[in-house]
């Protein structure tokens, strides 16, 4: 059997979430990277895998609705490196990481999702969705 929860449980755990990515005094941040994804968000990413980005979220980042945290960007992030981002890290106001996530354009079974593909070094990236449930 599987274990279900209530829709006031789920929303009290996202909230909790949420309260976590807004530890810290500096903004949240979605770092988008190339390469492969560590295997958790406790390993630092590998040497191959270059930051290409950081994306400022809002403070707080996101809200909690009928079991869903959407998670909102400040600004689009000035690109540093060019590159193709494959997954992204959101890190908290004081630094640390809270999860790992792929990335993609449009639908598909990526948690992030951006508005191109190939990001090009001084240009501006921007999310288009990032929701947890």
């Amino acid at each position: 059997m599987t274990i279900q929860i209530t829709a006031a449980l789920k929303n009290a755990r996202l909230q909790a979430t949420l309260a976590y990515i807004d530890t810290g005094p500096d903004a949240p941040l979605v770092q988008l990277y190339d390469g492969t994804r560590p295997a958790n968000a406790d390993t630092a990413p590998a040497v191959g895998n270059r930051l290409l980005v950081a994306i400022p979220l809002t403070q707080p980042a996101g809200a909690v609705l009928d079991g869903v945290l959407t998670l909102t960007p400040e600004a689009p992030g000035l690109i540093i490196l060019t590159g193709t981002p494959t997954w992204a890290r959101l890190v908290n106001g004081a630094g640390d990481a809270v999860l790992d996530a792929d990335t993609g354009v449009g639908a598909g079974a990526w948690e992030v999702q951006l508005a191109q593909t190939e990001l090009f070094a001084g240009g501006d990236a921007k999310i288009t969705s990032f929701a947890l449930t």
